[in-house]
């Protein structure tokens, strides 16, 4: 996995931890984990967004929220509008952890 799409997943994986009150390690949050299943509400996920879209500087329309269902489709999302090709996260978002490399 590349460096940049390494730095997306750290940053998301971050914010929902942060969401979710849970410090430290977060390398055993699943790509593949449905957000519900997190306990992030609407309200929420809202909030991770917008923690995201300051650090990147980025507007996500607000209507592709709706299309999230996955920790790995937050990371998408944010790759998408950071213009970093979706085939470079197909490792990423076929890993079950966050730390998942590339070998």
């Amino acid at each position: 996995m590349k460096e940049y799409d390494n730095d997306v997943w750290q940053k998301v994986s971050f914010e929902i931890s942060k969401a979710k009150g849970i410090t430290g390690d977060t390398s055993l949050l699943s790509v593949q984990q449905p957000l519900a299943e997190l306990g992030l509400d609407s309200l929420k996920l809202v909030e991770i967004v917008y923690q995201l879209e300051s650090f990147y500087q980025l507007d996500v329309d607000e209507e592709r929220l709706s299309e999230l269902e996955k920790v790995g489709d937050l990371i998408a999302l944010f790759s998408t509008e950071l213009s970093i090709p979706m085939e470079a996260l197909g490792t990423a978002r076929d890993c079950e952890n966050v730390d998942c490399q590339e070998n």
